[in-house]
Formats: structure tokens, C-alpha cells, sequence
């Protein structure tokens, strides 16, 4: 393993998730209180929104049902990517000591 590999897979993701969490900090803070629901939906929603959409494709639906499809993969989407927050987080610390173990 590289610095290389250890920038690309730990360092680049951290700073990204860094600052889209502080983006949707300040978005939320404009309006003066935090709703926690509303904060882990927007911050998980770059996280996972691309796996719900590969998963519920609507097809054979009409244009509410399409609507009514997509709209719950972005529901689910924003949830599931909370929930993977954690998990990219300790991806980089573990990537991280085994640079650092094997150096």
C-alpha cells in the first residue's frame, strides 16, 4: 500500500465528507433551529443515493407512480447513506494504522 492509496482511499474521501457536512450545517443553521432528521437525510444523501437508484429503476408505471418511485429511492437513499457515514469513517482510520503497521 501507497500514500497514494491511502490519500485516494482515506484522505480525499474525509475531506469530502468533511465539507458537504459542513455545507449542510450551514444550510441548516440559516434557519435557526436543526432538525436531526432533516440534517442526516441531507448529509447521507450523496452517500447513498446512488445505490437506491440501481436498486428501484420504476418501469411500468404511469408518471405518478415514476414520480412516486423516485422520490421514495431518494428517501431511502438520503437514510441509508446516514447509515454509511460511520462506516466510510472507520474505512479511512483502518486504511490509515494498516499504512501505517506496515510502514
Amino acid at each position: 500500500m501507497t500514500i497514494v492509496d491511502v490519500i485516494k482511499k482515506a484522505l480525499l474521501p474525509l475531506a469530502a465528507m468533511a465539507f458537504w457536512l459542513w455545507m449542510v450545517k450551514t444550510i441548516m443553521g440559516v434557519t435557526g433551529n436543526t432538525d436531526l432528521f432533516m440534517f442526516l437525510f441531507l448529509a447521507g444523501l450523496p452517500f447513498g443515493i446512488h445505490k437506491m437508484c440501481i436498486i428501484l429503476i420504476p418501469r411500468g408505471y404511469d408518471v405518478g407512480g415514476t414520480v412516486g418511485m423516485i422520490a421514495l429511492s431518494v428517501i431511502v437513499g438520503g437514510l441509508l447513506g446516514s447509515l454509511m457515514i460511520p462506516y466510510y469513517i472507520v474505512r479511512a482510520i483502518y486504511v490509515t494504522i494498516r499504512y501505517i503497521v506496515k510502514r
